[in-house]
């Protein structure tokens, strides 16, 4: 597969699975899959997405960088399926826009502080109520959560996974030669992803692209000790049908 560019594409083990699931693909982390929904959808409507999703880095436009050297870069490409951003995007962003999927697919902006009062008590800024919109529907959202709760019992975050104690579901990432590494996963009760890698985006020496999974285990680990355990409710719009694995389509007598 190659992208709009013209560049190969490759899965991170530079291996072809055939025709597989979306599942699969979000599973075992394989690009090409992603890419080809990018496409598929437009990379336009992709982008309006993140950019609904809270991403607020997005270059949507031919942007030139640094100014004044001539280099023009845009995120409208089937490259950002998998990450490909030209500016990076801030954890808090990236914990938020998980959080909308955790949150039946409606994005809150995060707040640090509820309100702040004057020595009067006048309200000066005022939290409390925060912005929020619908991004995607509840049902999607728990199609996409039901794909990442795999990923943590049997795909590329099982070193993230905590136990059956809690319902969890999260995805790896890693960027070219390991500049960075990070795991974004929620439960029913909190949101976290943690980021590895240098500020001056230098090359992390060694292979072990595995310890934001492993700090992500200890943090969540620890803040749901004590606290009952919940599963994600699904929808009542998700119907469970049987399918032709070949087709996708809907199996016939014989």
């Amino acid at each position: 597969f190659k992208y709009d560019s013209g560049q190969p594409l490759y899965n991170y083990d530079r291996q072809y699975h055939g025709t597989v699931t979306m599942r699969t693909a979000i599973t075992k982390s394989y690009n090409i899959p992603a890419v080809k929904a990018m496409v598929e959808i437009t990379p336009e409507v992709g982008v309006e997405y993140l950019k609904k999703f809270g991403f607020t880095s997005i270059l949507d436009t031919l942007t030139e960088l640094p100014q004044g050297s001539g280099n023009f870069y845009t995120d409208v490409n089937s490259a950002t399926a998998i990450g490909g951003i030209t500016k990076g995007v801030r954890n808090l962003e990236l914990t938020a826009a998980y959080a909308t999927i955790a949150n039946n697919g409606t994005y809150i902006k995060p707040v640090f502080y509820t309100k702040i009062l004057d020595h009067d008590g006048n309200v000066l800024i005022d939290n409390t109520t925060p912005e929020s919109h619908t991004v995607i529907k509840d049902t999607t959202a728990w199609l996409l959560t039901s794909a990442m709760e795999d990923v943590m019992t049997s795909g590329t975050g099982t070193s993230a996974y905590f136990g059956s104690s809690m319902a969890q579901a999260g995805k790896s990432g890693t960027t070219t030669s390991s500049r960075d590494a990070l795991f974004a996963g929620y439960t029913p009760y909190y949101t976290c992803a943690v980021w590895g890698g240098y500020d001056d985006n230098a090359m992390q020496k060694g292979s072990d692209t595995n310890y934001p999974k492993r700090i992500w285990k200890a943090v969540m680990k620890r803040i749901h000790e004590n606290l009952a355990y919940k599963d994600f409710t699904k929808p009542s719009g998700i119907v469970a049908v049987a399918v032709c694995k070949e087709s996708g389509k809907l199996p016939i007598e014989g």
